[in-house]
């Protein structure tokens, strides 16, 4: 009896747990800014996208951030885009009067600016290059991720809404609180997109400002697009691999060169030569000729100049006497 008692009152101690764990409460991981899965792939790659989306903007300030303030401490002024274009400006003067320009140069939106410079800049004001420069890359790269970045949450904003509506379908098979737990992430999802939003336009601003200020203080410059540069982008290759291939072209050249075939056609004459279209008989030929110089009979003709007087030796009998004398 007493051991009954103990193990209602086990269960009743555990009651809260157990419910917590079938309905839990507090923020959602999605809210934590936390990954969330729920192994149907097209709501995981909604959850994937949206943290990927939090981790980049949460460090996206300093990228702009930085680089900006480095440039007002150069100048000794404040990280206020006007106050660094008012002071830029004044120091573009004075780098004029020692031979030195600087000039913001841009190709297209998706490469960022660059620095031109004229001169030989040394001491302060090529520590002011260096912070213009990173400047540019740093605000330039993170103006096209800002792009890329409200173009995703703009799709993934009317995405979350089907996904939630079909919670209830898709997931029929998990229990009611698994389903409630899906549906509460989805819903914060949607809150992270609307602040994520709203931190891109503001980042875009401080971006944008910062990059005008250069760019009016320095003055800018549209540049062409290189011609290896345009001819990459139509073949989808690099400028560097189409070098080297242009390279090897000539290396390509000798191979016609090379067609050592050319002896098998010079054997072919002497062939037919020999003995009509069979090459084998080609060789026999060759014997023919070795019959056909019989040298013995020069040689006889040679026995008559030579030796003429033998045949009337004997015609005679004598022959000894005849050389007696």
């Amino acid at each position: 009896m007493l051991l009954t008692r103990r193990l209602v009152l086990s269960l009743f101690a555990l009651a809260p747990a157990a419910c917590q764990a079938i309905l839990p409460t507090g923020p959602s991981n999605v809210a934590q800014g936390r990954y969330y899965g729920t192994s149907e792939p097209e709501y995981d790659d909604f959850f994937l996208r949206l943290y990927r989306l939090q981790v980049a903007l949460k460090d996206a300030p300093k990228r702009i951030g930085e680089p900006r303030q480095q440039v007002a401490d150069t100048l000794g002024v404040g990280a206020d885009p006007e106050e660094i274009r008012t002071a830029l400006a004044k120091r573009v003067s004075e780098l004029q009067n020692r031979g030195i320009r600087y000039t913001v140069a841009h190709t297209d939106e998706t490469h960022p600016p660059t620095l031109i410079v004229t001169g030989n800049p040394t001491g302060k004001d090529f520590e002011l290059k260096g912070h213009l420069e990173g400047g540019l890359k740093s605000a330039g790269e993170l103006k096209i991720d800002i792009t890329a970045w409200q173009k995703e949450l703009d799709e993934l904003s009317p995405k979350e809404s089907t996904l939630e509506t079909n919670v209830n379908e898709t997931f029929a098979s998990r229990s009611e609180g698994e389903r409630s737990e899906i549906t509460r992430n989805l819903s914060d999802g949607q809150k992270i997109i609307t602040l994520l939003v709203e931190r891109t336009r503001d980042l875009d601003h401080a971006t944008t400002d910062f990059l005008n200020a250069l760019g009016a203080a320095l003055g800018e410059k549209q540049l062409e697009p290189v011609a290896s540069e345009s001819t990459a982008d139509a073949s989808g290759e690099q400028p560097e691999k189409k070098a080297k291939k242009g390279a090897k072209a000539p290396k390509a050249a000798p191979e016609p060169k090379a067609p050592k075939p050319a002896p098998a056609p010079k054997a072919a004459p002497t062939k037919p030569k020999g003995a009509g279209p069979k090459p084998p008989p080609a060789p026999k030929p060759a014997p023919a000729p070795k019959a056909a110089a019989p040298a013995p009979a020069p040689k006889p003709a040679k026995a008559d100049t030579g030796d003429a007087p033998p045949p009337p030796k004997p015609t005679q009998g004598t022959a000894k006497p005849d050389f007696e004398p």
